[in-house]
């Protein structure tokens, strides 16, 4: 593939390609050439549209692990983040997992803080990276939650 640069729309095509199984996986999900493809992530002035979002549409929902780096990308654009949810299992809409979960996030925060901390006024790298996969779990868990809410709101399910 080509040199794309990182945080562009190339760049989260390309990343969508190598979790949809690569350029000829792809091109042959979507019944395109390897070239047009190729070209099509290409920065062209000619054809400024680039792959298209009919092939991007098509693609990820073929192979939906190839959605999360488009939406990742487009979700940083707004300003926010992207985190994909898991909905299946007796948990999705369990409300003990979210009070479990942020119980998680405050230990780990009065551990950063504690006189035990390298740092007890701000947290150190690995004591942010571990709360960072505290806040994941917690925010994962209140929105399947949401989803599953919204869903019987809507009448779903």
């Amino acid at each position: 593939m080509r040199k794309a640069r990182p945080a562009s729309i190339q760049s989260a095509v390309q990343t969508a390609m190598r979790a949809a199984g690569g350029l000829e996986a792809v091109a042959n999900d979507l019944g395109v050439g390897v070239s047009t493809l190729s070209h099509g992530t290409e920065v062209s002035e000619q054809r400024p549209g680039g792959l298209g979002v009919n092939y991007l549409d098509r693609l990820s929902r073929i192979v939906p692990e190839a959605a999360v780096p488009i939406a990742a990308h487009f979700a940083a654009l707004g300003g926010g983040t992207f985190h994909p949810l898991g909905l299946e299992g007796s948990t999705a809409a369990d409300i003990h997992r979210i009070t479990r979960e942020f119980s998680d996030v405050l230990q780990r925060h009065a551990e950063a803080h504690s006189a035990s901390s390298a740092s007890p006024d701000d947290y150190t790298v690995k004591e942010a990276q571990e709360q960072l996969v505290e806040l994941d779990e917690m925010v994962s868990a209140a929105m399947q939650f949401r989803a599953t809410l919204l869903r019987k709101a809507e009448g779903q399910r």
